[in-house]
């Protein structure tokens, strides 16, 4: 009843009547920091939280960000959280997406958010980054061979990454000793690495189509539990390695998903953004 009352005062307010109440927060904070959402914009940001939690994977994300509003500070925010990360050093806030200005240590996205800070555990996580790449033939949304969208972590076999291997472009799930790496994908589009039930997979979506590949083999790393970082993998304090200036539409952490979430969670951040941005995948 209040629920709704409140969808109503906002509708006569705004013009704009929203089906569920955290996505109405959201917004309500992205504009406190200087977004300007259309009312397109919200209609998908509200159809984004609808389907995820119909879907019942939503209480299973713990950090989302969709940094696509052209500054720093709306971009930071997190949607399901309205927590704020951080951006250290130099970046460009594009319309639909940022990227670091080079590919450089001192330009991180800082979640202040580490994958074992709430109930995830190394067999019980995953991390989400969609990676856009604006030239043809769209392949490279990580553009360099050991570049790292999201994760933390100083070696393969102690890290939880989504990254791109020492040969090529092609996209893998880093984590901790048990890496998922398909081999004949691109990295352009919305990447999830996943753990869960002693399984490893990757999950690729984009224009084109997706892809699921997995691997039980068991972890053998130890895990820091570095605070995660995009644009880079973070090592102690505020260092990082595999440094990368790709660029970024959405990033999010949270608790293990399985193959039928994999598949509904991306669908939902590819249409999220595609309808936010204008852009396609």
């Amino acid at each position: 009843m209040l629920n709704a009352l409140g969808n109503f005062l906002t509708s006569v307010k705004t013009g704009f009547s929203f089906a569920d109440s955290d996505a109405e927060a959201y917004v309500a904070a992205i504009e406190t920091e200087g977004a300007t959402p259309t009312n397109d914009q919200k209609t998908a940001i509200d159809t984004f939280f609808v389907n995820a939690k119909s879907s019942g994977y939503y209480t299973s994300l713990y950090r989302l960000y969709l940094p696509i509003w052209g500054a720093a500070a709306p971009n930071a925010k997190c949607l399901v959280s309205l927590t704020s990360a951080t951006f250290t050093g130099s970046f460009t806030h594009a319309s639909g997406y940022v990227n670091p200005t080079s590919a450089s240590a001192a330009n991180q996205f800082v979640l202040n958010y580490s994958l074992l800070d709430d109930d995830a555990t190394e067999e019980d996580a995953h991390l989400m980054g969609l990676a856009y790449d604006d030239t043809a033939p769209q392949d490279r949304g990580i553009p360099s061979a050991n570049q790292t969208l999201i994760g933390a972590g100083s070696t393969t076999g102690t890290s939880v990454r989504i990254n791109t291997t020492s040969s090529g472009v092609r996209p893998q799930a880093a984590w901790l000793g048990a890496s998922q790496a398909p081999g004949s994908i691109g990295s352009h589009g919305v990447m999830i690495a996943d753990r869960l039930s002693g399984t490893t997979a990757l999950h690729k979506l984009d224009g084109s189509g997706s892809s699921d590949t997995t691997n039980t083999a068991s972890l053998t790393g130890t895990y820091s539990n570095f605070p995660l970082i995009a644009f880079g993998s973070a090592i102690s304090g505020s260092s990082a390695i595999q440094s990368t200036n790709a660029k970024a539409g959405a990033l999010g952490v949270g608790l293990g998903l399985g193959f039928a979430d994999r598949v509904s969670y991306a669908g939902h951040i590819k249409t999220l953004w595609e309808g936010c941005t204008g852009l396609s995948l």
